[in-house]
């Protein structure tokens, strides 16, 4: 699958990617109610066994599955754990702590991705941007609160642990993308999640280990229970609805400049917050707020020196030069 970035008509773009978002925070919400009965890998599980097809039924749709070849195999499915692994982190941050706060938490990424690149690849961050990573790690204590117990620890550290293992992740999607077509990565990542739920299903399937858990933990470790009707449509329109937000998210990423796209991701954050508030009557206080807005200015702070660092190379890369 080819195509070209057109940011002259960005309007359509721009809708299928804000649609995505809100696809996903209903995703959210869904999950968040599901773990009240079912452990989080057997919801991922029967989630992924559901929006696997569409993707292999894409990639054939397309290119007849001519993007399906694989050259680096191992990394495709460490980068699919580790992708599997966030989800999963960010599932049990939703479980234990309010819309917003875990949204916000997992919203660091942007800031890990930044400094991950500057340690692994040795990429100029630069002092500004390096400000902007550690002050947006500020607005991170503001959520927290660490030592006034006002939220529960483990599962923060769950949603920055999502964060952290997404970068990771982010880095490998950029580095396999010279190889790998967005297909393959997309399967393998699915793939995972088909392991892990299997993987727990036969090690803590009954239960067993739950009354050991530390807080937090439960909806990991909890038995498997067979769902009910409704519960398995819920979790079947979880798969499908997950699946056509990732199309939508692809397509939105194709036609639009990275830097134009990534901060109306922030969106998600705002859409949770409107659920907790609706829903969940989750009312943030201020210092959550506060933390939050701190997040997201410095995300967005990194992401306009990030673009305009790109536009310099560019700049001086195709200099038109002087004929003497």
């Amino acid at each position: 699958m080819t195509s070209t970035v057109d940011t002259s008509r960005p309007t359509i773009p721009l809708v299928m990617l804000l649609a995505a978002l809100f696809l996903f925070s209903i995703q959210d919400v869904l999950i968040s109610d599901l773990t009240k009965r079912y452990p989080v890998h057997e919801i991922v599980f029967i989630r992924s066994l559901v929006n696997i097809w569409p993707l292999i039924l894409l990639s054939f749709a397309f290119d007849q599955g001519k993007n399906m070849q694989v050259t680096k195999f191992w990394f495709l499915f460490l980068r699919g754990g580790l992708l599997s692994l966030s989800y999963t982190c960010y599932y049990l941050a939703l479980a234990g702590l309010d819309f917003a706060q875990a949204t916000a938490l997992y919203f660091t990424a942007p800031l890990f991705i930044t400094f991950l690149s500057w340690v692994t690849t040795r990429v100029p961050i630069g002092w500004r941007r390096l400000m902007g990573v550690l002050i947006g790690f500020i607005g991170v204590l503001f959520i927290v609160k660490p030592g006034a117990g006002d939220i529960p620890l483990l599962p923060a550290m769950m949603a920055v642990g999502s964060a952290f293992f997404y970068s990771l992740s982010a880095l490998m999607t950029n580095w396999l993308g010279r190889t790998e077509s967005t297909t393959v990565q997309s399967i393998t990542f699915v793939i995972m999640n088909l392991f892990f739920g299997a993987m727990f299903w036969a090690i803590f399937g009954d239960g067993w280990a739950v009354d050991h858990a530390p807080a937090g933990l439960e909806v990991l470790l909890k038995a498997w229970v067979w769902p009910t009707r409704n519960d398995v449509m819920v979790m079947v329109a979880i798969g499908l609805g997950s699946a056509i937000g990732f199309i939508m998210l692809t397509a939105a990423y194709r036609n639009l400049e990275p830097s134009f796209a990534a901060p109306f991701e922030y969106c998600l954050m705002g859409y949770n917050l409107v659920w907790g508030i609706v829903l969940f009557r989750q009312y943030p206080d201020a210092f959550t707020l506060i933390g939050m807005a701190i997040i997201v200015l410095s995300g967005l702070f990194v992401l306009y020196r990030e673009g305009e660092r790109r536009q310099s190379i560019v700049r001086r890369l195709f200099r038109p030069r002087r004929v003497r």
